[in-house]
């Protein structure tokens, strides 16, 4: 079998369901419900740990739900 090598084929950009790279800091994403906010922090350290590690996030309770923040 022979493989061929194709130079100049871009990566493609990561798949994410938030808009994390978006976020400035003091930006914030509002949730209903405690287990999305939950999963939403998780892969917010996950991206913040591979993209951009000087990012940190942080999820709080707020009236009616939850936020999750972009603190630096």
């Amino acid at each position: 079998m022979k493989v061929e090598i194709e130079p100049g084929i871009p990566i493609p950009q990561a798949r994410c369901k938030y808009p994390f790279d978006d976020m400035l800091p003091g930006d914030s994403i509002f949730f209903g419900d405690e287990r999305k906010a939950a999963s939403a922090r998780v892969a917010a350290v996950r991206f913040a740990g591979k993209y951009h590690p000087t990012w940190g996030f942080t999820l709080r309770r707020v009236e009616g739900g939850w936020r999750l923040w972009r603190a630096s």
